[in-house]
């Protein structure tokens, strides 16, 4: 029996699109490990007046897993870890973040009392679904403390992003959202004005 192309055709498209979904589908089900690149606004000022600061940071989590990836079937995807440590790329940012407000910041030594201690609390990933329509959600939680001349001051910072109309997310649409993640939180940190300004008036 001769098929004419368009039955050829329609064949082709039955047996290719459940295979190409199949391979998709088996792709979130993998471990994804993100690399975080951090890309934070900062705006220059010498509040800081060059004073020094150290800092340091902790990582509160219970463990590494920042989620699972987005799957078809009813049970998460693959774990979703980072292939650097948070607590290094938090405290190298803040430094960073911190010089570009006039301070001297350090690195805060084993047994010594910094003056900014920020803990990492949350930094997760997870998806939910619909009858109709899927989302991607980010959630990021900090705490600033900082001490000087007997003074304190306490602040937490958090971000809730969604991307919705996504159920299956490819690797890099996974690092794009949590690197704006980080870069939000962050940001949220280095534009606290009151903390800026009690580390820039207290410390001596």
């Amino acid at each position: 029996m001769k098929l004419d192309t368009m039955t050829v055709g329609l064949l082709l498209k039955t047996v290719l699109v459940p295979v190409c979904c199949l391979a998709f589908f088996a792709c979130a089900d993998k471990p994804q490990n993100v690399r975080l690149i951090p890309d934070i606004p900062v705006i220059e000022s010498n509040q800081g007046k060059g004073k020094m600061i150290t800092v340091k940071v902790i990582d509160r989590r219970p463990n590494s897993i920042i989620g699972y990836r987005g799957s078809s079937s009813i049970s998460n995807g693959g774990e979703i870890t980072l292939n650097q440590s948070l607590e290094k790329l938090v405290l190298y940012e803040s430094i960073k973040g911190l010089m570009k407000k006039g301070f001297n910041p350090l690195v805060s030594k084993s047994g010594e009392s910094p003056v900014l201690t920020i803990e990492i609390q949350e930094f997760k990933y997870y998806t939910s679904t619909s009858f109709w329509t899927g989302a991607v959600h980010t959630k990021a939680t900090i705490k600033a403390m900082a001490v000087a001349n007997r003074r304190h001051y306490a602040n937490a910072y958090t971000v809730n992003n969604e991307k919705r109309n996504v159920v299956v997310t490819t690797a890099s649409q996974n690092e794009e959202v949590i690197n704006e993640m980080l870069n939000d939180i962050l940001q949220k940190l280095l534009d606290d004005n009151q903390l800026i300004e009690f580390m820039g008036t207290w410390v001596q």
